[in-house]
């Protein structure tokens, strides 16, 4: 039978607790790595969210813009109409119109 000294029991010991220190420096490494990760993701998802809410509102106000033309321009059909213009005056105000009417129901 093979005598185990002491010295060998405190190397056995010394190497299990070596091992578990480099698995927990990988650990704390890899998951440093991956909470700097998810702060970096989190940061530019938020960065788009504002980008997004500066681009539904530039669209709300392209829309307003054009539905100010549009009308702007159906005034101006109609006021041709009035002055005696015909055929594809009023078949543009009747086109418009129908777009207008649409687009208040959707």
């Amino acid at each position: 039978m093979e005598v185990i000294t002491l010295g060998q029991i405190g190397a056995g010991v010394a190497l299990i607790f070596g091992i578990i220190k480099f698995i927990e420096y990988i650990y704390n490494l890899l998951r440093k790595s991956t909470i700097d990760k998810i702060d970096k993701n989190t940061k530019e998802i938020e960065e788009l969210k504002a980008e997004v809410g500066v681009l539904k509102s530039e669209m709300q106000d392209d829309k307003q813009e054009r539905i100010i033309i549009l009308q702007g321009l159906l005034a101006c059909l109609k006021g041709l109409q009035e002055q005696g213009c015909d055929g594809a005056v009023t078949k543009s105000i009747s086109q418009i119109e129908e777009y207008l009417m649409k687009k208040s129901h959707d």
